[in-house]
């Protein structure tokens, strides 16, 4: 069985991430989801306290590869944060992990989907792969129709202006799907040799690889997916008491998930994509650029957190 490697329970994610109902729906026939979160306030502003504790004890997990980490538990964050610190620093100190990062929990948190492989975890092999999705991710579901085994290729976008981050997220959407034979062709028994045990890997093999005789007989469907995190910033109110702050919050959360929504929608119908299946999850920050780049130095300190 191929378990999740998160450590972090629902009732813990449920304390950092409220999901805000709203009625969006993304216009695609194929199984689907698209959630929103706020964290929680703190003098008018998110607080990232408990999420930068969450993020500090699952960065190994995150990182590396699920033979690194078992092999050495106790350097796991060691190792995670020289192997971001290698990565950061080749990007310019952007901070773009972050939401890879927080991809990673909502897929495995929310929806259940293992991570098979992070783009960070692959960047440093002796081989240098030339990746393009921030990660692979294996999704199981059974509904009236069958079994549907997918195989998530991630995206994740923290931008100051949503629509920007929206455009760009599909962008590199497009350019992964364009590569992912070349992608696949990773997940192999060679590159698996360097992730896992190879009797793990024929076992994933043998869930994500077609197989069409087998496939049909059993009523499998294998196909491709997008796993998708859209961050942004955040235009506080002010001037409100506490609960007043935390209603209009949510009021306005509500509304910035629906223009994403439809934003969404309409990239979805001008690239032809609506074939595929998108999960897609949704999270505001205070600032979003400066935030993300603070977020993860802070982390490549190993320290706690500096709130503002």
């Amino acid at each position: 069985m191929l378990e999740t490697t998160v450590n972090f329970s629902k009732r813990e994610f449920e304390a950092i991430f409220a999901e805000i109902t709203h009625e969006c729906k993304l216009n695609l026939s194929n199984n689907n989801c698209l959630k929103s979160y706020i964290l929680p306030l703190d003098n008018n502003k998110f607080d990232y306290r408990e999420l930068f504790l969450k993020l500090k004890a699952n960065l190994g997990r995150y990182a590396l590869s699920r033979n690194e980490y078992e092999k050495d538990k106790e350097l796991a964050i060691t190792k995670a944060i020289d192997r971001l610190r290698s990565v950061f620093e080749n990007d310019a100190g952007s901070g773009g992990e972050l939401g890879e990062i927080l991809l990673y929990l909502f897929l495995e948190i929310v929806l259940g989907a293992p991570k098979l492989l992070s783009k960070t975890e692959i960047k440093q092999t002796k081989n240098q792969y030339n990746y393009n999705a921030d990660a692979v991710h294996f999704y199981s579901f059974i509904d009236d129709k069958g079994k549907h085994n997918q195989l998530l290729l991630c995206e994740s976008k923290i931008q100051n202006d949503k629509k920007n981050a929206v455009e760009n997220a599909f962008s590199s959407i497009k350019n992964t799907l364009e590569n992912r034979n070349y992608d696949l062709s990773l997940v192999s028994t060679e590159l698996f040799k360097e992730v896992t045990n190879l009797e793990e890997a024929e076992y994933i093999k043998s869930l994500i690889f077609p197989n069409n005789t087998e496939d049909i007989k059993n009523n499998v469907v294998k196909e491709t997916a997008i796993g998708l995190f859209i961050g942004y910033s955040f235009e506080h109110a002010k001037d409100l008491d506490s609960l007043s702050l935390r209603e209009w919050t949510i009021h306005k959360q509500k509304s910035e998930t629906k223009e994403i929504c439809g934003m969404i929608n309409e990239k979805i119908k001008n690239y032809g994509y609506s074939g595929y299946s998108f999960y897609v999850f949704l999270l505001p920050f205070n600032n979003a650029q400066k935030d993300r780049a603070d977020i993860i130095q802070q982390l490549l300190l190993n320290g706690a957190y500096k709130h503002d």
